[in-house]
């Protein structure tokens, strides 16, 4: 008989041991999982930030000006960390001088007065929507006061008639794009921007006007088209009903061709594409859209048309910023006057 002493001997169970690289491993494993907790911990987001969101959403901005607002205003949170309501206008002065002395291009050289002034026109324009939309957080705009560098206006880039002629010629060599192309270049020559075209919708045409609720400006016009261009538009939506589109109020006016986006509203780039490869093929270099505004603006004034009727035309608001266009017509008028003054007919 056993003793109890042996009995509870015999009655433990085993003793199992882990082998010490085992807890090592699981050590190991522990401190794995730790770390990719660790991470995933990121740094908090910027609550300006969203703000900044918001507001490049809540405007009609171009893909390019949405891309450089987006990249100022950034640069702008990355250079102070005060929160909006304690930015005062000495601030945004401290900032526009930083700008001018501190930041440089990929090339080494400081920035433009240009590029200066596009970086404090995306501020201003940020503060100016944030005191309007959130009176409660911005009781004053603290970019007020502080001004922009002077630069001279660029000339015109307007196309001369050679020029407009060889873009007519050259949609004749167009394929499947034809009908919309050469409408397209009708209402550019209207002096519409790229941004504008691609809003408009077939309830936007009449048959006569073209009205335009959503601009750069924001201020809703009506574009009056010339007897050839409304019957070239009118022409392009009869050609797309007779391909079994179905028009609607709400259809868009111009359509995509790319087979990625086949019968969609044809987009910004999808205009500039379009545009670029009419200047090829009318061996126009760098040909863009905002060529034809610059034409329409410079031949409206050239036709003798008020200067302020041609504004409202072309929705421009600043006279300064028309005063470009101002130009070509007064030096085509003194030419004029020269002649006629003494008594010899202008020469062609």
């Amino acid at each position: 008989m056993r003793s109890p002493d042996n009995f509870k001997q015999d009655s433990l169970p085993p003793i199992k041991l882990i082998p010490l690289e085992n807890s090592n491993a699981a050590s190991v494993n522990t401190a794995t999982k730790l770390s990719s907790r660790v991470k995933k911990i990121t740094a908090p987001i910027d609550i300006r930030l969203v703000k900044v969101q918001e507001f490049l959403r809540s405007n009609n901005l171009a893909p390019n000006s949405r891309k450089l607002y987006e990249r100022e205003l950034k640069r702008f949170l990355g250079w102070t960390q005060l929160h909006y309501h304690e930015l005062r206008s000495r601030h945004i002065g401290l900032y526009k001088q930083y700008l001018m002395e501190e930041i440089c291009t990929d090339a080494g050289k400081p920035l433009s007065k240009s590029s200066i002034n596009a970086g404090l026109a995306a501020i201003k324009s940020f503060f100016k929507w944030l005191t309007l939309t959130y009176p409660e957080m911005m009781t004053t705009n603290p970019t007020q006061g502080v001004k922009l560098e002077k630069v001279p206006l660029p000339p015109a880039q307007s196309l001369t008639a050679e020029q407009m002629e060889s873009v007519w010629s050259a949609l004749e060599y167009l394929g499947e794009t034809k009908e919309r192309d050469t409408a397209l270049v009708h209402i550019l020559s209207h002096g519409l921007r790229a941004g504008e075209v691609v809003n408009l919708n077939v309830g936007s045409f009449d048959g006569k006007l073209l009205f335009l609720p959503d601009t750069k400006t924001a201020q809703p016009r009506l574009v009056p088209l010339r007897k050839e261009s409304r019957e070239v538009l009118v022409e392009y939506l009869q050609w797309r009903e007779q391909q079994g589109e179905v028009l609607t109020s709400l259809s868009p006016l111009m359509i995509s061709h790319h087979p990625s986006y086949l019968g969609e509203r044809l987009s910004y780039h999808g205009i500039y594409f379009a545009v670029e490869k009419i200047g090829e093929l009318a061996s126009i270099e760098d040909l863009h859209p905002h060529q034809f505004r610059h034409t329409y603006a410079t031949d409206l004034l050239l036709l003798g048309v008020d200067p302020t009727h041609a504004r409202k035309l072309t929705g421009h608001t600043s006279e300064k910023a028309f005063r470009r266009y101002t130009l070509r017509s007064e030096q085509e008028a003194a030419i004029s006057a020269y002649y006629k003054a003494i008594g010899e007919e202008e020469v062609e």
